[in-house]
């Protein structure tokens, strides 16, 4: 093989290894398939908690979901790494029931928070939009 031949595949490679793009396990495609679902998603900030309340869609056999925070940074208000916060398994009582889930915050931090939907066969939802949040300090008003 040409030195020039095994250049460009080095970097086929390195770029298969460690390019930009997704960092999660590639999911199934089909129209056979449906994606677990996180809907009627609403978010309140309750003092130093963060009330969430959702229903979960999805495959009979059970739909579980998975919470990530990451903390904003106070500089440069950008987000941090994501980090998962709340991985509930999938189990058929949950399916097309009203869901509330209290987290508990600091007040004096500002987070990001999503959620997604996992089905019993391993199958993911879309991620929600972002929920921002900030505790109250409810004792220095």
């Amino acid at each position: 093989m040409s030195h020039q031949r095994r250049t460009w595949l080095f970097l086929l490679m390195a770029l298969a290894l460690f390019g930009c793009g997704r960092k999660e396990m590639p999911q199934p495609v089909g129209d056979n398939v449906a994606k677990p679902q996180v809907v009627n998603l609403q978010y309140e900030t309750v003092g130093t908690g963060m009330r969430l309340s959702f229903e979960l869609r999805g495959n009979p056999a059970g739909v579980g979901y998975q919470i990530d925070r990451t903390l904003i940074d106070p500089y440069c208000k950008c987000p941090g790494f994501w980090r998962r916060f709340v991985d509930q398994a999938p189990m058929p009582r949950q399916v097309n029931r009203k869901m509330v889930k209290m987290l508990k915050l600091s007040s004096k931090k500002e987070f990001l928070f999503r959620i997604r939907a996992v089905d019993a066969a391993g199958n993911l939802g879309p991620w929600s939009k972002m929920m921002r949040v900030r505790g109250e300090d409810l004792f220095h008003k």
